[in-house]
């Protein structure tokens, strides 16, 4: 066998290896869309306040996952662009409360409402930049809030006949105060409410129009 046929047999075979390692790689980082959240359209609204953190979705993961979205079906009128809402993450107690419990991640930009007259009720869709991915690296339950730079129109939520609230679905959503310059606090308010110390307003609704979407981190 000449030099020259040895030479390319090498380079053929680096080749392969490349195109193996390249192929391999790939499937060790692929990544999967998910989806987590309430997709129907709900009958019932109830208004989104300002300077409030409100948790407003629960889901439950089985491994690590990236959200690079938050859809809200939604209708307000009178937006001049200025009211914004920042997303983020906090943890489950593991028996379906948010109260006490640590934030995951947290969005640094505030995300507003398009300028109209009247717009809605639609669907709205809130995509983060990157930097502000909200990154979930455990497992279990988690909750979406949000936090409003001011009060805005109406966010729709399941509820039983008669306008009573529906407690079928394993957990409630709960508010307390926070101020929207500030971002997300740390920890979730885990006291009750009082007149003079503010603290943890709890709610029976049950889904509400939102979910979020992402992928999974391998």
């Amino acid at each position: 066998m000449t030099a020259f046929n040895k030479k390319r047999i090498a380079v053929y075979a680096m080749m392969i290896i490349v195109v193996f390692a390249l192929s391999v790689g790939s499937q060790a980082f692929a990544t999967t869309n998910v989806t987590y959240g309430d997709q129907n359209i709900e009958q019932w609204s109830s208004t989104m306040g300002g300077n409030l953190v409100q948790a407003y979705l629960w889901f439950n993961v089985n491994q690590p996952i990236v959200i690079k979205s938050v859809t809200i079906f939604m209708q307000y009128s009178g937006s001049d662009g200025t009211n914004c809402i920042k997303f983020g993450i906090y943890r489950d107690s593991g028996t379906g409360s948010v109260a006490g419990q640590p934030l995951v991640a947290a969005t640094q930009n505030g995300y507003c409402l398009r300028p109209s007259a009247s717009w809605g009720p639609a669907w709205m869709t809130f995509n983060l930049y990157p930097s502000d991915y909200l990154t979930i690296n455990g497992t279990g339950g988690y909750w979406l809030a949000t936090l409003a730079k001011y009060q805005f129109g109406q966010i729709y939520h399941y509820s039983s006949n008669y306008g009573a609230y529906d407690y079928n679905y394993g957990y409630a959503t709960s508010f307390f105060m926070a101020n929207y310059n500030y971002g997300f606090p740390t920890t979730f308010a885990n006291t009750q409410w009082s007149a003079n110390g503010g603290g943890l307003f709890w709610e029976g609704n049950g889904p509400y129009s939102i979910y979020v979407t992402g992928t999974t981190l391998s």
